[in-house]
Formats: C-alpha cells, sequence, structure tokens
C-alpha cells in the first residue's frame, strides 16, 4: 500500500467517525452540509500533500539509483587502475577477511598455545605480505584494512617475544620454588598473585599446581591481566581448597 492509499483509507475512516458522531447529534441540514465540506477540504488538502510527497519520494529514490550508478562507475575506474575489476576486488576483499579472521582466532588463545602454534603466524604474516604485494591494495578500503592487520601480527609477535621466557625450577629447601614463589618473583611478575599464568601456560607439564618438580624447565607468558581463562583456573583451584 502506497502513502496516497494509506492516507486516503485513514481519511475515510475518519470521515465515517465524524460523520457518525454528527448523526449521533441534532443538527440541521445546514449544519451537516458544513460538516461534510469541511471534512471535504482536509480530505482534499491532505490528499495533495499526500501526491507531493509521493512525487518526492520518487524524485528521492531516482537520484538514489543515479547516485548507485556513479559509485559502481566509480569504482569500475579504480579497480582498472590498479588492473583489476569488481570480481578481482571481491575475491581480494575475500582473502583479507580470511586472513583478518585467522588473525583474530590466534589473537584469541592462550600465551601457551600461541606458542604451540607460532608456525601459523608465520604463515599469516606470509600470507598477508603477499596481500600486500597487490596494487589492490592502494585503494584505501583495502589499505585500511591491510594495515590493520599488520597492527595483530605486530601484537602476535610481542606476545610470543614475551612467552619465549623460561625458569628452571630449584629444590623446596634452597629455592622454596612453588608456583607463588616462583611468580613474585621480581624477574617473572613481581606478583605472587599472577601464579596461574605460569599454570595455565605449563598445563602439559602441570597436571597439579601444588605439584612442581626441580629441573622442570617452564614457559613463562608474557606478563599482563590474567585471561579469562587463566581466571577460571584460579577460582576452580580456590573452590577446590575451601571444599577440602
Amino acid at each position: 500500500m502506497n502513502l496516497n492509499r494509506l492516507f486516503s483509507f485513514m481519511l475515510a475512516a475518519l470521515l465515517v467517525v465524524s460523520v457518525g458522531n454528527v448523526f449521533a447529534q441534532e443538527i440541521s441540514k445546514d449544519e451537516w452540509q458544513q460538516e461534510m465540506n469541511r471534512y471535504q477540504s482536509m480530505v482534499g488538502d491532505l490528499s495533495a500533500k499526500v501526491e507531493a510527497l509521493d512525487a518526492e519520494i520518487s524524485a528521492l529514490e531516482d537520484q538514489s539509483e543515479m547516485l548507485d550508478d556513479d559509485i559502481e562507475k566509480c569504482l569500475d575506474e579504480l579497480y582498472g587502475l590498479v588492473g583489476s575489476d569488481r570480481a578481482g576486488a571481491a575475491a581480494y576483499r575475500s582473502e583479507i577477511e580470511g586472513a583478518d579472521n585467522k588473525a583474530n582466532e590466534l589473537m584469541r588463545l592462550s600465551d601457551a598455545d600461541l606458542m604451540a602454534r607460532s608456525d601459523e603466524v608465520d604463515e599469516l604474516e606470509a600470507t598477508v605480505k603477499e596481500l600486500w604485494e597487490n596494487k589492490l591494495s592502494l585503494i584505501p578500503e583495502f589499505w585500511d584494512r591491510l594495515t590493520a592487520l599488520n597492527e595483530k601480527i605486530e601484537s602476535l609477535r610481542t606476545t610470543l617475544a614475551g612467552g619465549g621466557k623460561t625458569y628452571t625450577v630449584g629444590t623446596w629447601a634452597r629455592d622454596r620454588d612453588c608456583l607463588w614463589n616462583i611468580s613474585k618473583k621480581r624477574d617473572i611478575y613481581n606478583n605472587a598473585w599472577m601464579w596461574p599464568k605460569i599454570w595455565q601456560g605449563n598445563r602439559d607439564k602441570i597436571k597439579d599446581p601444588d605439584l612442581i618438580y626441580p629441573g622442570q624447565k617452564l614457559s613463562i607468558p608474557s606478563s599482563g591481566p590474567m585471561t579469562s581463562q587463566e581466571k577460571a583456573a584460579a577460582r576452580s583451584y580456590y573452590s577446590k581448597l575451601s571444599g577440602s
């Protein structure tokens, strides 16, 4: 239903109600005619406004179609300048989206899991380098997305560099080594409460956080706030302690 029909329907309903109200009162024929003339005038005025609005909407739709066509032509010319076309740009966009999804996946990993999959960071970096070599990268849309990808790779590299630190467990008698004491060492985290980071960063070696052994070589995840996974592990541990 277009605007004209909608308003006509509403006005007809209003007229029926109004005429009903008029008949419910005792009025003369002249008064009734005056009411009818007034409502008919209202219908005419509003119908004219609806027609004007319909014409304005139609004009705007035509203008929108022209602008869409202009945009498409500009894009075709832009892609042509770098030796490509709309299909090539779509395929290139899909490749960037795939690389971006991979970067986001790697960034959600714990430090320990990221260390184990460092080769995937290498592959991602090589993929992004190839994407930069495509002339389509000069187009602002793709330039901005690739720049953001570079920043994500740099962040992943920083995490990997920080995660390369290790600590060899000493004896309890001599070193008083436990995860709590290791974590509070100044050259580790300088904060005993960060011990779950070491536990979660070495799940393949530490099954029980209360049991570590002399000579174990532990990976030290990069410093920073604990992840949701590390916090959950800590809550689970403390819950078991309180329940024992």
